[in-house]
């Protein structure tokens, strides 16, 4: 009985073993490179993120400040502050609001009308940065009259 023999290729010489270990490097190389910079990415959109997180959240509580300035006392000239949980703080400073300078007739809205404005600052700590976002409006309130 004749023995099937087994075809063998010949042995692949160093130069050809070494550029085949030369390409699986290379590609490492590129696949971590690759990986790096997909990490880098990800983590820039994830403080971006973060971020825009942040200040929704200071618009959110710039909106719950104005809502209650004049709901329950008569909004007045001067500066009020306070703070919210997470370390979020709010400065607000109200000031009459000249319409002469706009050209606005006060006879059309009436003199027992008052416009005031208000400048709404929120700041908080984002690591070492102090953040800080700042509104303004205008609130009509009635007069006072002695």
């Amino acid at each position: 009985m004749r023995m099937l023999s087994r075809h063998h290729q010949p042995a692949a010489t160093a130069a050809q073993q070494g550029f085949t270990l030369l390409e699986v490097v290379a590609a490492l190389a590129v696949l971590a490179l690759g990986l790096g910079l997909s990490m880098q990415a990800l983590s820039g959109a994830m403080n971006q993120s973060r971020i825009s997180a942040e200040q929704t959240h200071a618009a959110l509580l710039a909106q719950t400040v104005l809502d209650n300035l004049g709901a329950v006392e008569p909004l007045e000239e001067g500066e009020y502050s306070g703070e919210f949980e997470h370390g979020y703080r709010w400065y607000v400073n109200v000031t009459p609001y000249l319409l002469e300078e706009e050209g606005v007739d006060l006879i059309s809205l009436g003199q027992s009308v008052e416009l005031m404005r208000v400048d709404l600052e929120i700041e908080w700590q984002r690591g070492q940065r102090e953040m800080r976002s700042r509104f303004s409006t205008l609130r009509a309130m009635y007069r006072r009259d002695p």
